[in-house]
């Protein structure tokens, strides 16, 4: 999630409005078609905020309702978050929310006040009793669009590993999937870029923000709000399977131990990107790391 729509100013997403039906080309008349959520989901679409955009460090809490029913729950500090998903279903006053982690299940009157379709510049959602604020609390939209990853990377990307994703997703032996990733925004001509790392699995999971340098074969690395700056080697190689590796010597998010990243194609522009390889599925592949 670091969004320029709002709570993290850093974040450049692509965006789009709610989607509309879109046509098929298999040929069957009525699953041919995507279906259109219903319209009690997609009128919460979009970002709303607790607090008003604010400097490094600063509170960050918000929902993002992707208008087809699942969602994001973020909160923490400007450079460093944590985020929650969740399933969503709206009955009359009731929005309904199920967070996917934890199970848990909570029925919430809220009232919306469309200030928008009067010329003001915001809309205003009261959760009458907030799941994750002790009783009522209010949240800010200034737009319904929501984020879409972009079809492909365009313009140059930087020495590598910059402008790319790198992850290492593992399958526990207890269930489940959990992963580490690097997120590369492209480098300037100088090899500096902005980024983040997440951690966690695809329900929940935490994002710190960062900047980087590529000099030859040494990543530079400022971890924002921790004020911590740290240096790695690294190597990029491709296996015979022709899946590229990122190598850190150092990493400084393994406790400067040796770790391994596949290569996850060109970064996206949002720090929602577990959430986005996590919605459009075939993003997210089986990786098992070489021996």
């Amino acid at each position: 999630l670091a969004v320029v729509l709002v709570p993290l100013g850093a974040w450049d997403p692509t965006i789009e409005p709610p989607g509309e039906p879109t046509a098929a080309t298999s040929g069957d008349d009525a699953s041919a078609t995507r279906q259109t959520p219903p319209e009690s989901l997609r009128k919460l679409s979009g970002i709303w905020s607790r607090y008003e955009a604010g400097g490094q460090g600063e509170r960050v809490r918000f929902y993002y309702f992707h208008g087809d029913g699942t969602g994001l729950y973020r909160y923490g500090r400007v450079g460093l978050t944590n985020t929650h998903s969740f399933d969503y279903d709206v009955e009359g006053d009731q929005l309904v929310l199920d967070f996917r982690k934890t199970g848990e299940h909570h029925r919430v009157r809220f009232t919306l006040q469309p200030g928008r379709e009067r010329g003001e510049p915001r809309d205003w959602l009261e959760l009458h009793d907030d799941p994750r604020e002790p009783g009522s609390a209010r949240y800010f939209r200034e737009s319904d669009q929501i984020v879409r990853a972009p079809a492909e990377a365009s313009g140059e990307l930087g020495p590598p590993p910059a402008g790319h994703m790198w992850i290492d997703l593992r399958a526990y032996a207890t269930g489940g999937r959990g992963f580490s990733m690097y997120q590369l925004r492209p480098a300037g001509i100088d090899g500096r870029g902005v980024g983040w790392f997440h951690r966690g699995d695809f329900d929940d999971w935490s994002t710190e923000a960062l900047t980087y340098r590529v000099v030859g074969d040494r990543l530079e690395l400022h971890f924002s709000l921790a004020e911590r700056h740290e240096i790695s080697t690294f190597t990029v190689s491709t296996d015979p399977e022709g899946r590229r590796w990122l190598e850190l010597h150092d990493d400084p998010r393994d406790f400067w131990h040796g770790h391994r990243y596949a290569d996850m194609g060109p970064s996206f522009g949002a720090a929602l990107a577990p959430f986005e390889l996590s919605a459009s599925g075939s993003r997210v592949p089986r990786l098992d790391r070489p021996e």
